[in-house]
């Protein structure tokens, strides 16, 4: 879909994500999301409250799409393994194709207070959530304490793709990627007393 066919909206969250990508949401100016768009500043203020509606939007956006797709994967899924694979692998091929947005959401998720802030943190909350509970059903004598620390070392390698993913070049597809880390992360995991 070229951009000129693509939804408005959709081409302010895309313009929108990929200045704060590069600049940071706080050094943004909305004349720079409208440049970066092509859009008026009015049309801009048609769709969105301010800067902080945009973000919430590619936040909370994000996550939905992304837990709507994991969802949908892990229908049906009942061996824990299986559906660890699904998960990191719906989260590198969902963020590899969106790395502006991966980068807006590593280092924006605090940004927004209030009752954005508190939608954002649910989600991410959520996502967590399906996370910890894969881990649980792999290693179910883990104790809570344990596991939360086991999800923080997941995201961990998971958030920061977008950093280095490039530099991986053509040779290495999502896929092959997905599984290694999978792999990477499970091997050590089911291994640990």
């Amino acid at each position: 879909m070229t951009v000129a066919a693509r939804p408005r909206v959709e081409v302010i969250l895309a313009g929108a994500a990929a200045t704060f990508s590069r600049s940071g949401f706080a050094a943004t100016t909305m004349r720079q999301i409208a440049r970066e768009t092509g859009s008026s500043l009015g049309g801009i203020y048609h769709h969105f409250g301010g800067k902080e509606s945009i973000l919430l939007a590619i936040i909370a956006g994000n996550f939905r799409r992304v837990l709507a797709a994991l969802d949908d994967r892990l229908a049906g899924v009942d061996d824990p393994e299986r559906a660890f694979e699904l998960f990191v692998d719906n989260h590198v091929a969902f963020f590899t194709g969106h790395l502006d947005e991966m980068r807006v959401m590593a280092h924006e998720l605090d940004t927004l207070t209030g009752p954005a802030g508190q939608e954002v943190a649910a989600l991410r909350r959520a996502y967590a959530d399906r996370a910890r509970a894969i881990l649980q059903a792999l290693r179910p004598e883990r104790s809570e304490a344990e596991l939360r620390i086991d999800v923080l070392c997941l995201f961990g390698m998971l958030i920061w793709t977008y950093r280095w993913f490039h530099a991986l070049g053509e040779g290495v597809d999502t896929q092959t990627l997905a599984r290694q880390m999978a792999r990477l992360y499970l091997d050590g995991f089911l291994a640990s007393p």
